[in-house]
């Protein structure tokens, strides 16, 4: 029976990027996502300090007017953001962060 079961098991994983790479969530993005494979089920990990930053997942109107009204705040410092199939906008709302770049459009398959 196990041999019948075994061919059909789909076996996925999902990968870990952190959010800016090295440098972590922050001024120093400049197109972080770009040239990266991400799929739906993967993690967003965003570290950075706390108060400092933080991430607020949005649509994309508050992704372009950089405008968190409405949307889910993270501040802890270390969120871990599991992407669902589609483009998923994240921004900073502290002071005038997202203006300043500290944004990003992750688009997952």
């Amino acid at each position: 029976m196990m041999i019948c079961i075994l061919p059909q098991i789909n076996i996925s994983y999902a990968d870990t990027f952190s959010a800016g790479d090295a440098n972590g969530w922050g001024f120093s993005l400049n197109g972080w996502p770009n040239g990266k494979a991400f799929k739906a089920g993967d993690v967003i990990e965003f570290k950075y300090p706390v108060g400092v930053h933080n991430v607020v997942k949005v649509d994309k109107a508050g992704f372009d007017s950089c405008s968190g009204a409405g949307g889910q705040v993270f501040s802890s410092g270390d969120d871990k953001i599991t992407l669902a199939q589609g483009t998923s906008y994240f921004i900073c709302t502290i002071g005038p962060h997202c203006a300043n770049g500290v944004k990003a459009a992750v688009t997952a398959n």
